[in-house]
């Protein structure tokens, strides 16, 4: 709701770009060592996201172990710098309980990019930004994809492939 509405607001800065970070592994991470450390890295990734943007973008968990952000007027260069910060700086936090000396890392993350400019409307970025970040997944996790034409094609036939 807050992309179609950030996406259609006369006034604003046009978006540029929509990001979808999604923690790699996040599901071994809490069954390993439980929901209250999942917890905290959660809060931990959500600090790292926020420390490497501007105030002005708008960051949210969008469910589980994934998190949004609209990027507003950014070249496409910028908004790749920006994904790859993040990334970089998620690789080399240390991801330890310092009572327990229990090291939970590293921490990674998928990132999938696409440019409002690829898209007609708020739901058509989203799920192009959705098929960028599956191919982060697909290319071996802990990478940045931007969405390119053509990738929707590739989705579709590898999603038909796993369902036969």
């Amino acid at each position: 709701d807050r992309l179609a509405a950030v996406f259609n607001s006369p006034g604003m800065r046009p978006v540029t770009a929509l990001l979808l970070a999604d923690i790699d592994n996040f599901k071994k991470i809490n069954d390993t060592y439980g929901h209250p450390v999942g917890d905290k890295i959660l809060a931990t990734v959500a600090s790292v996201i926020r420390s490497n943007v501007r105030r002005d973008v708008f960051v949210a968990r969008a469910g589980g172990e994934e998190f949004a952000l609209i990027i507003e007027g950014n070249t496409p260069e910028e908004v790749m710098a920006i994904a790859e910060r993040i990334r970089r700086t998620l690789e080399t936090t240390p991801f330890k309980n310092s009572r327990t000396r229990v090291n939970y890392g590293p921490v990674t993350v998928s990132i999938g990019v696409c440019m409002a400019s690829s898209a007609e409307d708020a739901g058509e970025l989203y799920s192009k930004t959705d098929i960028a970040l599956y191919g982060a997944k697909n290319a071996g996790r802990n990478c940045t994809i931007l969405y390119q034409d053509g990738m929707q094609k590739d989705f579709t036939k590898s999603w038909l492939i796993y369902k036969a």
